[in-house]
């Protein structure tokens, strides 16, 4: 997120023109910071003030504070923190303020100005001024402390495109420890999760932004694409959970010409990780709750040398609340940051998780009616629906070494890394069947000879997908002219490996198959992604900034199956390459320091997964390709944060499987089956009811039709909103009452007619739905027997303990039944971290 607008703090904070009177916070409030560190004093005054600061930890590096006396405002005494540094102070939210080089001062100029501690900083007054200064190339340094009102997500004031920021705070005190990212983004505009098994508890079963679900929107890890090799899809389990994640930020857009990833036209889910702390201790925490939950943790942050670090252990168990579909995770964390110089900074990250879980694959009504809402899976292993045929294993690493760095005129980021994800599954045939009907397993001779059958037994398949990702991102970034100008490259290769043996699931035996072949499919597969790009921010005046942009993509992949995922199998070597060029262009107006607005237009591109080439073999496929158009503002007073944004989006070459003739007959393929178009309108607002009562909401518009009919894409709600209140009296109390309510969508939108061709329709209407959950807790700085602070809360999922059908999840094999998913009862947890 790069800062375009320069705000007066002292008018966000202190004005009582704009804002309510009692807004401007008690002098006296303001405790005195000695001289020390700047990112000591920085932390310091996070935790005192309860604002959170976004900034490059180079920027701080080697720098010192002269400190600031008691009795001062926010805005005075952040002046005076900052005085001498060549650093200054911008508002991007009521509760977010950057910290970026002043526009005065050149990088040899801020070091003369540190070395000459008695310097006055210039204060930043100008709201028409756009950031000069080195630009956040990096994912930036997040710190904050909640000892002021919460939002769960806000419009930035310097986003070119519908943005919404949840940052550490809400993360850490409206969510329950060891959540996963798709509960932390759940309650912001025109997203829905799907998480049957309860809050951060076994495997989300779909994220949808506006309509585009998993898949067709971009997800990064610190700026860092990644997803699934097959479908680009991510589950959410098998990665971070909350302890370690310190901002999410959501772009409902495609983002500029600097905007990498595989499927940007759908959004970006951009993914950030805590920054050590700059007071060294150690945490240690543990979460009991509803389904037999247990989990606990430690993690230390430290400084060694010129280099800080945070690192962080956890494991959890649970029940879950499906019964049958038990839940072990193991999660590792460290990061750490190196100081190489005045403008040097060097940052490592490794990210290892496990997790062991029972899967489910959804429920009939006629189950659910019978069972009972928390219907998963049964314990009679005579039956192809046992939980302990039906488990799944999943390893995640994610790791990259990041330097950034000013060399000249340009500020350089760049991150190389590895990330890898392997999981490994057992499945019956038809995992929700309750009926030994169903069951029997034939055994077939390398030649394909049926040699037995085994009436009674289950039959199932074990199968492996183990995939392995390196590339490297390089972002450069400088003044030019009237503008700044960036450019930069993403360069990837994943590796994929799968395969699936058929097996008789109560012996464990393999059975072979009817072709000959003793596995199902076992292949290798393997993808280049290039994208360069460049985009230049041009300052047509104080306020106004257009930015033109263009991104060159380029996906190459290449199938090489011993056996391959046909009909019948056989061997395959295949190769397709995809490319588009992805010109952008925004306009940024900044109204005043409270107001701005902003248009973009931009090209979307999404190369076909490389499960349609295991389908389609040799047969072509077009890219799906985006035409995108945005309008939208967005307003931030120490009182009232609002955004709000309307959108059209063209979607063309739009891929489905259906079924198509050959020469062989009738077999399933994927085709590209026309297009939709999106469109709809969001806003969210928080505005302060008293110095420590929010309210908060939001509401959304998605209406996503496929071209010349009114059939809606499946998995688009029409409506989405929410609506909360946030509570925090600035002396450690703290909570909040969030409600979530999604609109009904269709489980199908398209079905397959006698002659193989694609007929669409609406099917498995899922009527809306809301949940309401709830937070309540305590935290201390301070503490006796050693304490440096502790904090105590219990979080309520679904405190109305309402019931609905949330997803769909297919047709059963056996007798063509939908499947659904529901929504998790009432879940209870309570938290408790002690800091030493």
């Amino acid at each position: 997120m790069r800062n375009t607008l320069v705000v007066s703090i002292a008018l966000l904070l202190g004005s009582t023109a704009s804002s309510p009177a009692w807004s401007a916070p008690v002098a006296a409030s303001a405790p005195a910071i000695a001289p020390m560190p700047l990112d000591q004093a920085l932390e310091r005054f996070a935790r005192n003030s309860g604002l959170q600061l976004m900034y490059d930890p180079a920027l701080a590096a080697g720098q010192r504070s002269n400190g600031a006396p008691a009795g001062l405002a926010p805005a005075q005494q952040l002046q005076k923190l900052l005085a001498g540094t060549g650093l200054e102070y911008r508002m991007s939210t009521p509760n977010t303020v950057s910290i970026v080089r002043s526009a005065a001062a050149t990088p040899r100029g801020a070091a003369a100005a540190a070395r000459a501690p008695h310097a006055a900083a210039t204060p930043a007054t100008d709201p028409g001024d756009r950031d000069d200064g080195p630009r956040e190339l990096a994912p930036i340094n997040v710190t904050a402390n909640s000892v002021d009102t919460l939002a769960p997500s806000a419009a930035p004031l310097e986003a070119s495109q519908p943005t919404s920021v949840i940052d550490e705070r809400f993360i850490r005190d409206g969510l329950r420890l060891n959540a996963n990212y798709d509960d932390i983004i759940k309650y912001a505009p025109s997203v829905v999760t799907t998480s049957p098994e309860g809050p951060g508890l076994g495997k989300n079963e779909g994220i949808s932004i506006r309509g585009f679900q998993d898949g067709q929107f971009n997800i990064t890890f610190d700026g860092i694409p990644f997803g699934d090799a097959s479908d680009l899809h991510h589950t959410t389990s098998a990665y971070f959970n909350n302890h370690v994640l310190g901002q999410a930020e959501i772009d409902r857009g495609p983002g500029g010409g600097a905007t990498i990833g595989n499927a940007t036209f759908g959004g970006t889910l951009a993914l950030r990780t805590r920054n050590p702390s700059a007071v060294d201790g150690v945490t240690v925490y543990a979460t009991g709750g509803s389904w037999d939950t247990w989990s606990t943790g430690v993690s230390a942050d430290e400084h060694i040398g010129n280099t800080r670090v945070f690192a962080d252990l956890s494991r959890e168990a649970s029940d879950t609340y499906l019964e049958g579909t038990d839940d072990r995770r193991e999660h590792a964390f460290v990061k750490t940051v190196t100081e190489l110089g005045e403008a040097t900074t060097l940052t490592f990250v490794s990210s290892y998780n496990q997790e062991h879980q029972d899967t489910v694959q959804g429920a009939t009504r006629a189950q659910l009616a019978q069972h009972g809402w928390r219907y998963g899976l049964g314990n009679d292993p005579t039956l192809q629906n046992y939980t302990g045929y039906n488990s799944a294993a999943y390893y995640s690493s994610f790791s990259y070494l990041g330097l950034g760095t000013r060399l000249g005129d340009w500020d350089v980021d760049n991150k190389v890394y590895y990330n890898s994800f392997d999981h490994t599954a057992a499945k019956t045939s038809i995992p929700t069947s309750e009926s030994a009907a169903d069951n029997g397993v034939t055994f077939y001779s390398s030649t394909g000879k049926k040699l037995s059958k085994s009436a009674k037994d289950v039959p199932g398949k074990l199968s492996d997908n183990d995939f392995h990702a390196f590339g490297d991102v390089l972002r450069l970034a400088r003044d030019l002219g009237p503008g700044q100008l960036q450019t930069g490259v993403w360069v990837e290769r994943s590796l994929d490996e799968r395969e699936q043996l058929p097996v008789d699931m109560s012996t464990g035996a393999a059975s072979g198959t009817k072709y000959g072949y003793l596995y199902n499919y076992r292949l290798h597969d393997r993808t280049d992604t290039l994208q360069p790009y460049v985009q230049y921010d041009w300052k047509l005046s104080d306020t106004l900034t257009l930015s033109p942009g263009v991104r060159y993509s380029r996906v190459e992949r290449e199938l090489d199956a011993q056996l391959n995922k046909s009909t019948p199998p056989a061997p395959s070597y295949t190769s397709a390459s995809y490319d588009a060029t992805l010109p952008s262009l925004s306009l940024h107006d900044a109204f005043n320091e409270h107001w701005s607005g902003y248009l973009q237009a931009a090209r979307g591109f999404l190369a076909p997964p490389i499960d349609v080439i295991e389908l389609n073999g040799s047969r072509g496929l077009q890219p799906e390709l985006t035409s995108n158009y945005q309008l939208g503002t967005s307003y931030a007073a120490r009182g009232l944060t609002f955004g709000a944004d309307v959108y059209y989006i063209d979607f063309s070459n739009y891929i489905s499987q259906t079924l198509v003739a050959t020469d062989s007959g009738t077999e399933s393929a994927y085709v590209n089956g026309g297009g939709a178009v999106y469109r709809g309108a969001e806003a969210e607002a928080t505005y302060a009811l008293t110095p420590t009562l929010s309210l908060y909401a939001n509401a959304s518009y998605n209406e996503a039709t496929y071209k010349h009919s009114s059939i809606q894409v499946a998995g688009t709600p029409r409506v989405t909103a929410a609506l909360g209140v946030l509570y925090n009296s600035g002396t450690g109390y703290f909570g909040s009452l969030m409600e979530k309510v999604v609109g009904a969508q269709y489980g199908v939108d398209n079905t397959t007619d006698a002659s193989g061709a694609t007929v669409f329709g609406n099917d498995q209407r899922l009527g809306g739905y809301a949940s309401l959950d709830a937070a309540l807790g305590y935290r201390s700085t301070h503490g006796g027997y050693g304490l440096k602070g502790y904090s105590i809360s219990m979080d309520v999922n679904n405190l109305l303990d309402r019931h609905a059908l949330i997803g769909y999840a297919g047709a059963r094999a056996s007798d063509n039944q939908p499947l659904y998913f529901g929504l998790a009862g009432r879940g209870v947890f309570l938290d408790l971290s002690l800091k030493f």
